[in-house]
């Protein structure tokens, strides 16, 4: 056959085949196109910053986070290493005890800067302890893991399988490594922690104990060190503005000011609808009639709920009334002193006297068969050792009108308690004689309401017992309970209408996200406008809803926004396994989320303080950057006033405290409409885990170390200058109270404290670890730029 005679043969299939192509081509090239531009997407995200330079090189985002997750894979892997040892010892009947430290946990925190920041000190840490010769062996690596399993034995083999076992895709290989980085880090730390003992010797416990209880006041004299920026004269000069660039180019702004610092943070612009519960509650009241209020408590009536029913209590009387004579004894009592035929009371038995307004021993009677009353010549025949334990008892009462006559009850004590027992014993046996007739009686009436056994339970048709409470209830009126039942049956709608209303402007919100995204993937971005907003502000007043949003924002201005201020409830998990519920900031949320979450991309969150609902996205993030010269120049200028301007304000205050100190007179005397008295202070008063914080003077906004030195270092009446710690303030400062004897505490320290307990007490314990943490700090900036270490990122 000849090929075309073939060709036409098949031409109907060919032509099918053909048209099928023809239509893949056309159809599906569009999808092709956005997955090429999508790999092209992906290939850009995929970029690798560097994000931090140091003198030994640098590190970029992947290689922190293989650090990071190198890390979690380790600690896995070492607690369950010891898990099984603790196992192993149990079988093996030993106690178990590893004789190495676990590698120090990252701080709990769900900041993701501050993860960054642990990793990479431990990776600095790693570098300079290498400089100084420090050598991780693999031999060292296996003595690691056989001490911190103490007495239990493993292989090499058994530490692969328990690390697959907890880590599907981190090899062993990589543990190791990760453990070598972990134990330079902790051998370089302790390095630097030589010179810093942990618990205080005695010379500076004396010195702590004095910052901690001498007690001072002062007065003073704010001076603010804003009205002083608008007095600098001149701007720095370019070099000077160049030095201080360099410097904090790669640092963020301090609070204080102490440092330069230009690194613009993380930003986002929030958009949120609000669902405030007060306003649909206050919409659904205003729509209850008062026919529904009153048919509703109608209801409320009838099925006895507590909103309408009030219970009254009324005290009955226990059953008995103890009256032990006087003026106020009823006059129906048998032994009232009115009564005809009331017999005087029996003051001749032996051993006892009495008198009329005297409350009378009432001895009970003894049994026909022992004498009523003892014999006294038997009381006489005593031995020297029953006389000796059984004294006389003697009951005095009150004395009243000068009167000395008192009631004595001579006699052993033995025989006297004896008497008492014999007098009870025969009450007793009276009274369960009447109680055996009694219930002999009840066990044969017909009114018998059961029991188990000798247990009888009560009739409670019978009615509140003597003693009981007997409770009635009223029925409010409609008056009382009206507005209660109006915002009962409002919240149950109010609840519903905000459900609804928020679910309409997130639809809304997705729809437009959709919009965009289709935008953002189309052959026709470049040529086609991006879709415009919703009238956002419209969506929300058809839903009876509040738009708003922050502008741009770092993660302190957010927190000062409405939507910053939100808390919510979130479960943690903590390491051991156990969830626990959390309140959580959503201006943390949003700047955790940076990374994770897309611009535009909704998410819903109910305020637990109000019940109001958010309805919030990212319009538009900002990353962190390094910014350059030009655009730092304002901020340049800022940082170095400030500076100009505390120098300023602190010349004013010692122009103040000068003339304090020549005319010998109180600051409150001098300049009377600022200067105010601050209480007694100390240095040091204790803070949360036993940490100390500095004192509380009163109106001293943010004390610290330069204020606290220059207060405890005057001399009673003289005046110094100082700044707080935010240095926004300085303070003319003039000590009111005479100077403590530094020698009378530092000898109260050591006889009541050191050498009478052994013991630092928790106050100096506090004070030293506030300043061990100070010098840890320190310590970190000087390392820092020891390293060379630049942030870009």
């Amino acid at each position: 056959m000849s090929p075309l005679r073939w060709f036409r043969s098949q031409a109907t299939w060919m032509l099918i085949i053909f048209g099928a192509l023809l239509m893949a081509i056309f159809g599906l090239g569009p999808v092709f196109d956005n997955m090429a531009r999508g790999f092209q997407n992906s290939a850009n995200t995929q970029e690798d910053p560097v994000v931090i330079e140091y003198r030994g090189g640098k590190v970029t985002r992947s290689k922190l986070d293989e650090l990071q997750m190198n890390h979690h894979a380790t600690s896995r892997f070492l607690r369950e290493l010891v898990t099984q040892a603790a196992k192993q010892c149990e079988k093996k009947g030993v106690q178990f005890a590893p004789l190495a430290d676990m590698i120090q946990p990252l701080s709990r925190t769900d900041n993701a800067d501050v993860v960054d920041e642990q990793i990479l000190v431990r990776k600095l840490l790693a570098e300079r302890a290498e400089d100084e010769g420090v050598v991780i062996s693999d031999g060292m690596i296996d003595d690691y893991l056989t001490l911190l399993v103490g007495q239990a034995e493993f292989s090499q083999r058994d530490w692969k399988q328990i690390n697959k076992l907890v880590n599907q895709r981190t090899p062993l290989t990589a543990i190791r490594n990760h453990i070598r980085v972990e134990l330079k880090s902790m051998q370089m730390q302790r390095f630097a922690s030589l010179g810093v003992p942990l618990n205080p010797v005695p010379s500076e416990a004396v010195e702590l104990y004095a910052r901690a209880n001498d007690r001072i006041e002062c007065e003073v004299v704010p001076v603010s060190v804003n009205e002083y920026v608008s007095k600098v004269d001149g701007d720095p000069s370019d070099s000077e503005m160049r030095a201080l660039f360099e410097e904090g180019k790669y640092e963020y702004e301090d609070s204080r000011k102490l440092t330069p610092g230009f690194k613009v943070p993380r930003k986002v612009n929030v958009q949120y609808f609000v669902a405030e519960m007060q306003t649909f509650l206050e919409n659904e009241k205003n729509k209850l009639t008062d026919a529904e209020i009153e048919a509703e408590y109608d209801k409320l009536v009838l099925a006895e709920d507590p909103i309408v029913i009030e219970v009254i209590t009324e005290d009955e009387p226990m059953g008995f009334e103890l009256n032990l004579g006087g003026d106020d004894m009823p006059a129906d009592q048998d032994d009232a002193p009115d009564k005809p035929d009331a017999e005087p009371a029996e003051t001749t038995k032996p051993g006892i006297e009495a008198e009329a307004d005297v409350p009378v021993l009432d001895i009970p009677k003894a049994t026909a068969t022992e004498p009523a009353v003892p014999d006294p010549d038997s009381l006489k025949e005593a031995t020297p050792a029953e006389a000796e334990s059984d004294e006389g008892l003697k009951l005095t009462p009150t004395e009243s009108g000068g009167s000395d006559q008192s009631l004595n009850v001579t006699g052993s004590k033995s025989q006297f308690t004896s008497l008492l027992q014999d007098g009870e014993q025969e009450k007793a046996e009276g009274e369960q004689a009447e109680a055996d007739q009694a219930s002999s009686e009840e066990a044969n009436s017909d009114q018998e309401v059961g029991g188990l056994g000798d247990l009888q339970l009560s009739d409670e048709s019978a009615g509140p017992q003597s003693g009981e409470a007997e409770k009635k209830t009223r029925v409010k009126p409609l008056s009382e309970v009206a507005d209660e039942i109006r915002e009962r049956l409002a919240r149950v709608a109010a609840f519903k209408k905000k459900e609804e209303a928020t679910k309409r402007a997130t639809v809304a919100m997705q729809n437009y996200e959709q919009e965009v995204l289709r935008w953002e993937t189309s052959r026709d971005k470049d040529v086609t406008p991006k879709p415009e907003a919703p009238d956002f502000e419209a969506i929300a007043k058809d839903s009876g809803l509040a738009f708003e949003e922050t502008g741009l924002v770092d993660p302190f201005q957010l927190r000062e926004t409405r939507i910053g201020k939100v808390n919510f409830l979130v479960q943690v998990q903590s390491p051991q396994g156990a969830v626990r519920n959390d309140f959580q900031s959503l201006s943390n949320k949003i700047f955790l989320d940076f990374d994770r979450v897309d611009v535009l991309d909704p998410q819903s969150v109910n305020d637990l303080m109000t019940a109001d609902s958010f309805i919030f996205w990212m319009s538009e993030k900002v990353d962190v950057r390094i910014p350059d010269f030009e655009e730092s120049k304002d901020q340049i200028k800022e940082y170095w006033k400030h500076q100009q301007a505390v120098e300023l304000a602190k010349k004013a205050a010692q122009t103040m405290a000068e003339k304090a100190n020549q005319t010998g007179d109180k600051l409150t005397a001098l300049y009377s409409d600022t200067a105010a008295p601050t209480g007694e202070f100390t240095w040091f008063r204790p803070g949360r885990s036993s940490q100390a914080v500095y004192g509380m003077p009163f109106g001293i906004e943010q004390p610290g170390e330069e204020f606290m030195e220059t207060a405890f270092s005057l001399a009673d009446g003289k005046a110094g200058v100082a700044a707080n710690e935010p240095r926004d303030t300085v303070y003319v400062i003039q000590r009111i109270t005479p100077e403590a004897s530094l020698a009378e505490l530092g000898k109260t320290y050591l006889n009541e404290q050191y050498f009478r307990f052994k013991r630092v007490p928790t106050d100096v314990m506090g004070a030293a670890q506030h300043y061990a943490r100070e010098l840890d700090l320190d310590w970190n900036q000087e390392f820092v730029k020891s390293m060379g270490l630049k942030r870009m990122k």
